[in-house]
């Protein structure tokens, strides 16, 4: 893109020497997502990417099959459902606050960043997706151990990934190859066997007409996700959904809602770490709605204008997904170009975000009051292009965006932060996600300026 900034499409060469275009114009990023969306299915390298980490699911849907989940499933995501998770989100933030405070006291305020909102997130979506209570924030669950293993594959692991998308590999697990493949395997076997089990037992209690885990969540909403699934879909008379179902959808949603908002909170972190100036705008913006209303709702979160600009530039600049490469069914025209059947086109969210054309010269730079003038092609919906845009942009785009600033609040009014790791990060490749490789430190103090 950087050499090539003006052109729309740029061809490059995939696995054999197959047809590629990367994505590098917003008419087309478009085109692609929205306009000729169901002429693009996933690829079979991105499916053995991550298929075996969150399941068939809605991400995997295609077609016709999506647009009835799609339409099933957001019935869950209105806002009116999202606002009433807004205590939940609200709760874990000072529970991470106060983790992080007693950090401070044990060992000077070193923390993880990766490891401190992975925990967080979990627990956040265990009430929304599982609606129960996982408590990694307390201590660590088999559910943190095992997604710590499959997101963070050592050099050994990033190999064997990269070979599995040419060819599938993963099933040699038992054989004599590198032990990271077995636990890579092996966490991935945990996960579903407990959330098999998890799935089983809100069918029984659905079934039998019981109170479900959800009634021991103080201010826990009455809706969560596989509750949900289950009297919807698994309990309807007309194309019910099977057991083996409703266990892929919550794999999809137990690891997408909780890595991708872990992965924008390390990332925040790690750029509140480099611009304490930053972190003073927060603090300021966010205690002057702490004054007029210490329990803030959804709308004085929503009109937080500099914390909207801060999570927009934090995720514009740092997304947290790499990108989902697409391939044509058929033959089409994208934008004047014909595109024959089998072409991969890949929709980078960085490739757009970093464009001079779309975001001026300053494209590279982190500023949030850009969000306050945004004009010409930044101004393009299409242009934030984060949580993707058309018919399969994220569906949770709501939830993850208001847990985010809910724990943004929370820590900008306690604390100062320290990036310890300067200049570029290495990160886990290949992922689907953008993903520090190894821990994110940081150093974490209580902040002074802040009255009681």
């Amino acid at each position: 893109m950087r050499q090539w900034p003006n052109e729309p499409m740029i061809r490059y060469f995939g696995f054999g020497n197959s047809d590629a275009i990367l994505i590098n114009d917003l008419r087309v990023y478009k085109d692609v997502l929205h306009t000729q969306c169901y002429n693009f299915v996933r690829t079979t390298a991105f499916r053995r990417l991550i298929m075996d980490i969150i399941g068939v699911g809605l991400v995997f849907a295609e077609g016709n099959e999506h647009k009835r989940q799609r339409k099933i499933l957001g019935g869950l995501f209105t806002v009116s459902n999202v606002k009433s998770y807004l205590n939940v989100f609200q709760g874990k933030a000072m529970m991470l606050a106060e983790e992080i405070d007693k950090l401070i006291s044990k060992n000077g305020g070193i923390m993880d960043a990766k490891l401190a909102y992975s925990k967080v997130t979990l627990d956040v979506i265990g009430i929304f997706a599982l609606g129960m209570e996982l408590k990694n924030l307390d201590e660590p669950t088999e559910f943190l151990d095992c997604y710590q293993t499959v997101f963070d594959l050592d050099t050994t692991g990033q190999i064997l990934a990269a070979i599995n998308t040419i060819v599938p590999i993963r099933w040699l697990a038992w054989l004599p190859v590198p032990t990271s493949n077995r636990k890579f395997v092996q966490a991935n076997a945990t996960l579903r066997r407990v959330l098999s089990q998890i799935t089983q037992k809100r069918i029984d209690e659905v079934t039998a007409g019981k109170t479900n885990a959800r009634s021991q969540i103080q201010g826990s909403p009455n809706k969560d996700l596989l509750t949900f699934m289950v009297e919807e879909k698994f309990m309807s008379e007309k194309d019910p959904w099977t057991k083996a179902d409703l266990v892929e959808q919550v794999l999809n949603f137990v690891a997408t809602g909780h890595e991708t908002t872990a992965s924008a909170l390390t990332w925040a972190t790690y750029t509140l770490g480099n611009y304490p100036d930053v972190t003073k705008k927060l603090r300021l913006e966010t205690l002057e709605v702490l004054k007029r209303n210490p329990s803030p709702s959804f709308s004085d979160i929503e009109n937080m204008q500099y914390l909207d600009n801060f999570t927009r530039e934090t995720l514009r600049v740092n997304c947290p997904v790499n990108g989902i490469d697409r391939q044509a069914i058929q033959d089409c025209v994208i934008a004047g170009q014909p595109i024959k059947k089998g072409t991969i086109l890949m929709p980078i969210p960085s490739v757009i975000s970093y464009n001079p054309n779309v975001w001026g010269e300053d494209a590279e730079v982190f500023n949030p009051d850009r969000w306050d003038r945004l004009s010409g092609a930044a101004a393009d919906p299409v242009a934030f292009a984060a949580f993707g845009y058309g018919p399969r942009s994220c569906i949770g785009k709501a939830v993850a965006l208001l847990n985010f600033k809910t724990i943004i609040m929370e820590l900008v009014t306690r604390f100062d932060f320290e990036a310890m790791q300067k200049g570029k990060i290495e990160v886990v490749n290949p992922s689907g996600q953008l993903r520090p490789k190894g821990p994110m430190w940081v150093k974490v103090s209580r902040a002074l300026d802040v009255v009681a």
